[in-house]
């Protein structure tokens, strides 16, 4: 009878074995699944975030501190976005900054890779009621190699109209 136990507590002791052993690939894709899920998400929002970040810098009126103002400074535009996407591996050629007159319009201007503005007439051309689009592209590639998930590229384009030349009146009196 002894005997008879101690062989049954051996096959229990497999057939737990065998379970966990079964159990384990769906628990580490599961794992892994909610890890890419979660890194997918990250990397969209900091491409959302980079885009209108961008766009907000180059509608503003003013100069930042700076000699040039906003909607002219590629470079300040750029930064800005990468400011904010950096853990997404936003770099320059990620980032497209362009000028338009509004929905249906047509675009009239945009920054080079070298950051100055194709038309050297900017200045003038720009009016209120003129945009500022700023798309960002990233490409996104896994790092859980699932099957069939591959790599696609995540894009985000914001849309801000210039405040260029408003005018601005104190409500204090200066009597």
């Amino acid at each position: 009878m002894n005997i008879l136990n101690k062989l049954q507590n051996q096959k229990m002791r497999g057939q737990g074995m065998v379970e966990f052993a079964l159990s384990l690939p769906i628990l580490l894709v599961l794992i892994l699944g909610v890890i890419e899920a979660g890194r997918l998400l990250f990397v969209y929002s900091a491409v959302t975030t980079s885009s209108r970040e961008a766009a907000r810098y180059g509608s503003a009126s003013g100069s930042g501190g700076g000699t040039i103002v906003n909607y002219k400074d590629c470079d300040g535009i750029r930064a800005a976005a990468k400011r904010l996407g950096f853990m997404a591996g936003i770099q320059d050629d990620h980032i497209k900054i362009a000028y338009d007159q509004g929905p249906g319009g047509g675009e009239f201007a945009s920054c080079t890779t070298v950051f100055e503005i194709t038309n050297p007439a900017i200045s003038e051309r720009v009016e209120l009621g003129d945009r500022v689009v700023v798309k960002v592209r990233v490409p996104y590639q896994p790092i859980v190699p699932l099957v069939n998930f591959f790599g696609f590229t995540i894009e985000s384009e914001s849309v801000r109209t210039l405040v260029k030349d408003v005018p601005y009146k104190s409500s204090v009196n200066s009597d």
